[in-house]
């Protein structure tokens, strides 16, 4: 039996399906753009590649009637992430909500017994400390966050209402190898620019913003880990770090450790409302989820990627 990845080309996607194939099971990727990420070039033969977008549900169909009997799960990750979804606000929240919806559909018509969803911390919004799993109602403070939240009651509900396994992977600002700084979002770019040595690094606020950042091939481990359990004990896990890292010492880490000579100006005080860290006590209870990587072990890990494909 196989399980499918929508986005199995992204950043989650791919690590999650490098875990899965090392762990036995057959992956099917679903992804709109065919470049096969460095992460799973040495295994792609062991890969099923289906170009094609969670948009386009006559597309899905097809797939799943040439699959049926042989797909049993979904892992879920596509979605425009961040401040990028106020790029095109109308397109973007459809990917995010429809797009989960067509999966939604896509598991209910074909009696797929798993789905597993990646959302995101930004669903706790500005809670304190270290957010838990049970914060209800989540509270997010922004349009992705709100996409996330809705895909999650949604998915919650079509799962009560059909009859099928619905979990939730709430990860939190992930980096690593496969994302270069230069197109993601301004936190991101100021944080990690420096590995890329991109020029004009200056906010005039942010460097006191504490988050969790979690090193991609946790995030994408822990995912599968969801993916995998028999009997999950609860539907919704974080999948994180537990640790809050001020974003001027991982900008600090990136300069540190960059084969570049640039320089980061960021301004103190904080950028957004957030959470600074969850609380990941039950993924390592139920799960036996461990993250891997610090902050500087990983910002190393991703120097070296970085420096590898410039």
């Amino acid at each position: 039996m196989a399980v499918l990845i929508t986005g199995g080309h992204g950043h989650i996607g791919s690590y999650a399906a490098r875990y899965l194939v090392g762990e036995g099971e057959e992956v099917i990727l679903l992804d709109t753009n065919p470049e096969v990420p460095d992460c799973l070039r040495d295994i792609e033969a062991q890969l099923t590649f289906i170009r094609g977008s969670v948009m386009d549900f006559a597309h899905l169909t097809d797939i799943f009637r040439r699959y049926r009997g042989r797909i049993d799960g979904i892992i879920h990750t596509v979605g425009i992430m961040g401040e990028l979804v106020l790029d095109n606000p109308l397109g973007n929240v459809q990917l995010n909500i429809g797009g989960t919806q067509n999966i939604l559909e896509i598991a209910r018509q074909f009696g797929i017994p798993k789905v597993v969803y990646t959302s995101t911390g930004a669903v706790y919004g500005a809670a304190t400390g270290h957010a838990v799993e049970d914060t209800y109602p989540v509270s997010p403070s922004d349009l992705y966050g709100a996409t996330k939240a809705s895909c999650e009651f949604l998915g919650q509900q079509y799962a009560a209402a059909f009859g099928f396994d619905f979990r939730i992977s709430r990860v939190y600002f992930c980096y690593g190898p496969g994302k270069r700084p230069s197109r993601f979002i301004r936190l991101y770019r100021l944080a990690f620019g420096a590995l890329e040595g991109l020029e004009d690094l200056r906010m005039d606020k942010g460097a006191d913003q504490k988050l969790d950042f979690v090193y991609i091939e946790d995030a994408g481990r822990g995912t599968a880990l969801i993916y995998l359990a028999d009997q999950a004990d609860h539907s919704v896990y974080n999948i994180a770090t537990g640790v809050a890292t001020r974003v001027g010492r991982v900008a600090e880490l990136a300069q540190r450790h960059s084969c570049f000579d640039v320089t980061v100006e960021m301004g103190a005080g904080l950028l957004m409302q957030r959470c600074e860290a969850l609380d990941i006590t039950r993924a390592r209870s139920d799960l036996g989820y461990e993250p891997r990587y610090d902050v500087e072990t990983g910002i190393k890990e991703y120097a070296a990627w970085m420096e590898s494909v410039l």
